[in-house]
């Protein structure tokens, strides 16, 4: 059987909610609507890390934050790791990639042939990426199969207009589309100038309201180019051989919780949009509620279906081929997704609940009656059980990996010296040895 080409394509910072198809009112995606019509979109799908580089390097690596070592952007991933452009080109593939790579410490360059050079942090333009990728697809002559890695910055330029002092709204054209401004989300934390983020405390509610609508501005920018590129995928030669996965990096705060940016582990930022589309092989238009479903996945499901072994020590991961499909497999009870930006926390979220927790405490929410994360149930005795076992698979989940100490020698001094202030390697690796012994 002929192996199937596979094509990657991963967005940047885009909320789970931001896609017309799944009912946003406030945007409009066209193209990535049709890949959901004509694919399968997992909508219990989460980050492994809600950070770019970390979450990056999970896609990669198959292997989760503290394993791979990309533990916040700026550290370095254990080198002795392969990617899977370099596992790929063992197993006969032509690996290929453009646009936003992001993965420190490692150059994309070393495991694919780049299409467009750049330093790989999003500086081309989406435009120009999606057209580099076109060509691509349109050109080859290789008889080899390929897989092509596409990286689309947008919609992660929000993070400038939520950096800059006097907050969005200080842009000369906002009070023209003043009547077109979405509303805050239901959650909306009003006391945020006082506890909130702290780029946010200047920001008025009109400012909020401009950097929602600018936000899902930028997403339909994105969308334009996913859809210059779906449909090269299949209008074009290889459309009846060609597997598309598309996901993201983590989502982006959008003003639930009064939050902007990501490293959290609420909702808005942890969980990401994902889609995969082979017309004809994978089951088309299914929204699927029932599986839970990580980052470190995407290695998985594409050794699974370019034929490859499994990525080393990628114990956590699984492939989404069977669900696909259509095929009854066992599944996973929960998912985990870990931060080592501000409060060092792990989230544990099963069908119904979800915690976040902390060395020194945890809560906890009722994600199914509950979804914007409003109400605390961590003190309630009725959920004493779900507490108890949402620790439990903490314990368990670290009893799987392989905990990554840190780098040493020039790759430690590598990372820039306002990054290695307080090692967060010793702090996860002590919270989390303290947890394993518990088990």
């Amino acid at each position: 059987m002929k192996k199937p080409n596979i094509v990657f394509v991963h967005v940047d910072q885009m909320h789970h909610k931001a896609i017309s198809a799944y009912g946003c009112k406030y945007v409009q995606t066209p193209n990535i609507d049709k890949i959901v019509a004509e694919g399968y979109s997992f909508m219990e799908s989460y980050s492994a890390m809600p950070q770019c580089c970390p979450a990056r390097a999970s896609w990669f690596t198959g292997r989760m934050s503290k394993e791979h070592g990309v533990v916040i952007n700026s550290y370095p991933m254990d080198p002795k790791i392969p990617d899977l452009g370099q596992w790929l080109r063992k197993a006969g593939y032509e690996t290929v990639h453009t646009g936003k790579w992001h993965v420190s410490g490692r150059s994309a360059a070393q495991s694919f042939k780049i299409l467009h050079l750049g330093s790989g942090h999003g500086e081309l333009g989406d435009s120009t990426v999606a057209r580099s990728a076109v060509a691509y697809l349109k050109n080859r002559s290789s008889d080899k199969p390929f897989f092509l890695s596409v990286g689309f910055l947008n919609p992660h330029d929000c993070c400038f207009p939520a950096s800059v002092d006097g907050g969005p709204g200080k842009y000369a054209f906002a009070p023209k589309i003043k009547d077109k401004l979405p509303p805050l989300p239901a959650n909306f934390d009003y006391s945020y100038r006082e506890g909130g983020m702290r780029q946010v405390r200047t920001w008025s509610r009109q400012d909020w309201r401009y950097y929602i609508y600018s936000y899902y501005r930028m997403c339909e920018m994105v969308d334009a180019e996913v859809g210059r590129l779906y449909d090269a995928v299949r209008n074009g030669p290889h459309s009846a051989n060609t597997l598309l996965v598309l996901t993201c990096d983590h989502g982006d705060g959008l003003g639930f919780h009064a939050k902007v940016s990501k490293g959290y582990l609420e909702e808005e930022a942890s969980r990401v949009p994902t889609i995969v589309s082979w017309p004809g092989k994978v089951r088309q238009g299914v929204r699927d509620i029932q599986h839970l479903v990580s980052g470190v996945d995407v290695a998985a499901t594409v050794c699974d279906y370019a034929g490859a072994p499994p990525m080393p020590k990628a114990t956590i991961a699984r492939s989404w081929r069977p669900l696909l499909e259509g095929k009854r497999t066992p599944w996973r009870d929960y998912v985990v997704c870990e931060t080592s930006i501000g409060s060092l926390s792990v989230c544990i979220r099963d069908l119904q609940f979800k915690s976040i927790i902390y060395p020194a405490g945890a809560r906890l929410y009722d994600i199914k009656n509950d979804p914007l994360e409003t109400k605390g149930l961590a003190d309630d005795p009725e959920y004493a059980a779900v507490k108890k076992r949402h620790r439990g698979n903490f314990a368990e989940y670290i009893s799987q990996i392989e905990i990554y100490p840190g780098p040493s020698g020039r790759a430690r001094t590598s990372i820039p010296a306002r990054d290695r202030r307080g090692d967060p390697y010793r702090a996860y690796v002590n919270w989390y040895e303290k947890v394993r012994a518990e088990r």
